[in-house]
């Protein structure tokens, strides 16, 4: 009867010990597993970034878009785009009294628009690249700002007060104010190579080794422009770009 108990106690056993898995078998198993893990975290890491680059690059390019939608806008709008600024340039010199935002710093005039006669303005609008200052919310490289009056919804300009200019007295004043119209302008020369302006065009595009991402080329009629921009977060990242022909159409 004893010898039948560990006979059977026996069998068990190498039921149970063939149903199983040796130590070597669960540490190869957990090493594939391992392995496996790695590899998905990697790829899954690799398209999160790819994702994001790609999200980044939109969003700087619907920037841009926007930027050059309003500044084609007020181009329509204006009279003659002014042609002798040059490279570099005395900010304040002769462009009425444009006063660049406090604090920014290697202040260059991109764009200076004279206004059509039926604006009622005095001043000329004036875009321009600068260093952000140092406590603003906006990043650098560089910035594009606009120093003019506010737009109202209707199109019209504000006197400041949110006063449609066209319908307040001729002699009130008109307030001009700094914004910033896009940020992470590019500082990167070698991404904006291609940038070409006719010979007869006024405003040439500067030496590669001094541009800075923002250009307008100005016909000789001082109505035709030709604008670039160049938008990048890095140096080391992809350059965004857009560029348009505008024409004026106001007197």
């Amino acid at each position: 009867m004893l010898d039948r108990q560990k006979k059977a106690r026996h069998l068990l056993l190498q039921q149970l010990n063939s149903g199983g898995f040796t130590l070597i078998e669960l540490i190869v198993a957990l090493a594939i597993t391992t392995i496996v893990i790695s590899l998905t975290g990697t790829g899954l890491y690799a398209l999160m970034k790819a994702n994001q680059r790609s999200q980044i690059e939109t969003t700087d390019r619907l920037e841009l878009e926007q930027a050059l939608a309003f500044i084609t806008d007020e181009i329509k709008m204006s009279r003659q785009v002014q042609a002798n600024i040059s490279w570099p340039t005395t900010p304040t010199t002769a462009i009425g009294n444009f006063n660049p935002a406090s604090g920014s710093s290697q202040i260059q005039p991109i764009l200076v628009l004279i206004p059509a006669s039926s604006s009622r303005l005095k001043d000329p609008i004036v875009y321009y690249l600068a260093d952000p200052p140092n406590s603003s919310v906006w990043s650098g490289q560089r910035v594009i700002y606009r120093w003019g009056p506010t737009l109202l919804q209707n199109g019209n300009y504000s006197d400041g007060d949110g006063h449609d200019i066209a319908l307040i007295s001729p002699t009130a004043t008109i307030e001009y104010y700094n914004e910033v119209l896009v940020d992470r302008i590019s500082d990167v020369a070698p991404a904006q190579a291609s940038i070409a302006c006719e010979s007869s065009y006024s405003y040439s595009v500067p030496s590669i080794s001094t541009r800075l991402g923002f250009y307008a080329c100005i016909a000789p009629d001082e109505k035709s422009v030709k604008l670039w921009m160049y938008k990048q977060k890095t140096s080391s990242a992809k350059s965004v770009s857009i560029d348009a022909l505008v024409v004026t159409r106001s007197n």
